[in-house]
């Protein structure tokens, strides 16, 4: 018996780990362990990464292809089986590596309880390559790109342009935005990355995110674009009492507070806590900083605060261009136990809003039911009013984002790209 490569093996598990509905977070924090157990090279790691991502985000190219091979019902409870047959089907269409190596290699792969699948693998896998230039038009098939009814869901919303514009930008490699402390011109020419607007750079293939330049000194924090939206429209808050709920992982905490806030952050996960708090202990800015681990909906109500910021928990599917396994592994019923959940932490952190003070609503979701559709409810309720959000208040933006004084980003309407965001500015029913 051959002996069983230990990168493509580790590939086999994560993948199959992301069938079963684990989060690509989850499957990196695995690899880690193993990376240092199997003593990897920095090559076979970044194979590793490399082809998860590839297999996760053509996942539904992917599938749609083995299933025009495979006529044989696959065992949902082993699923090793289809996890070696998406490995094998993504080294053939996005990789240079002759085809023998990768059917032999993958075939390979199975091994104990999937060995009796092994004959089956390398049939299907040789009939693919065979027939590689036939299935050109599934490959280049976008709205393969996301499950079916988050397709329809988003064409419904937004439009069949709209869509394709989404799933266009989701086939170029996204950049990392850095939103520097000061002089992002400097930055830009010092990390080779380009200057968006005046606060951020753009990077891209910069590895891990602590060999960057300026990480260890603070003089930048990972932000997207998109995500820097929820703090700008704060407008002038020095000074100004903050309370940011659902903190972590700290980038809009790091963002009122290198503008002078007074910032009370509230996290529920001690681990993430903890992450927010290294964050901000990098960046030298914890001196009007205070940190309560806490459930926000266990808060005692108190209505001190000139600005409530609301980065409410959501589906995350606006981030799929860098997450490409949260379109995989949430569905519908996901998006309307969000939504209810949501509609919950609206009402209690507009406790806390001062009388002339407001509640900024966010989240990284394209779903509408997290958004538009849940505030336009509760402002038909009486419980709240709308702050319009005007075209001045977000110079260097396109003006596009801005929808019945509310803010939709799609990835698309940004150059280069820009997670999918909603925001809304909102007051007390008076």
């Amino acid at each position: 018996m051959k002996k069983i490569d230990k990168a493509r093996n580790l590939i086999l598990k994560g993948l199959s780990f992301h069938l079963r509905g684990s989060s690509l977070n989850k499957i990196n924090d695995y690899y880690d362990i193993y990376f240092k157990k199997y003593n990897l090279s920095n090559k076979d790691i970044s194979f590793v990464i490399y082809f998860t991502n590839i297999s996760i985000r053509h996942r539904g190219v992917i599938e749609t292809i083995i299933k025009r091979f495979v006529k044989k019902t696959l065992p949902k409870n082993i699923l090793e089986i289809k996890a070696g047959l998406i490995l094998g089907v993504a080294q053939i269409f996005f990789s240079k590596i002759p085809p023998y190596a990768i059917i032999d290699s993958t075939v390979n792969l199975f091994q104990g309880k999937i060995k009796k699948w092994k004959s089956l693998a390398n049939a299907v896998l040789r009939k693919i390559n065979t027939e590689k230039r036939s299935l050109e038009k599934i490959k280049n098939d976008l709205t393969l790109s996301i499950p079916e009814w988050l397709y329809l869901e988003w064409e419904s919303q937004y439009g069949k342009k709209s869509v394709q514009k989404i799933l266009e930008i989701y086939q170029q490699e996204p950049g990392l935005d850095l939103r520097v402390k000061n002089n992002a011109e400097k930055w830009a020419s010092v990390i080779g990355g380009s200057k968006l607007g005046n606060n951020t750079v753009r990077v891209f293939n910069k590895g891990k995110v602590e060999n960057i330049k300026g990480y260890k000194e603070g003089m930048w924090w990972v932000q997207d674009i998109a995500a820097q939206l929820p703090v700008i429209l704060m407008g002038d808050i020095k000074n100004k009492k903050v309370l940011d709920l659902c903190a972590a992982p700290g980038g809009k905490t790091i963002q009122m507070l290198s503008q002078g806030a007074i910032v009370k952050a509230i996290e529920v996960s001690k681990k993430r806590s903890e992450i927010l708090l290294k964050n901000i202990k990098r960046m030298a800015l914890s001196k009007n900083l205070k940190i309560e681990l806490n459930d926000l909906m266990n808060l005692k109500s108190n209505s001190v605060y000139d600005i409530v910021l609301l980065d409410a928990p959501c589906s995350g599917t606006g981030t799929f261009r860098k997450n490409p396994d949260v379109v995989w592994i949430k569905n519908k019923s996901d998006v309307i136990n969000n939504a209810k959940n949501q509609k919950k932490l609206i009402l209690k952190a507009l406790s806390f809003v001062k009388k002339e003070g407001f509640l900024i609503y966010s989240n990284c979701s394209l779903q509408k039911e997290e958004g538009e559709f849940l505030i336009d409810d509760l402002v038909k309720q009486k419980i709240m009013q709308i702050d319009l959000i005007n075209e001045k208040e977000i110079s260097g933006y396109p003006k596009e984002i801005i929808n019945k004084g509310l803010i939709r980003t799609l990835p698309y309407m940004y150059n280069g790209g820009m997670d999918g965001f909603f925001i809304a500015r909102i007051k007390k029913v008076r």
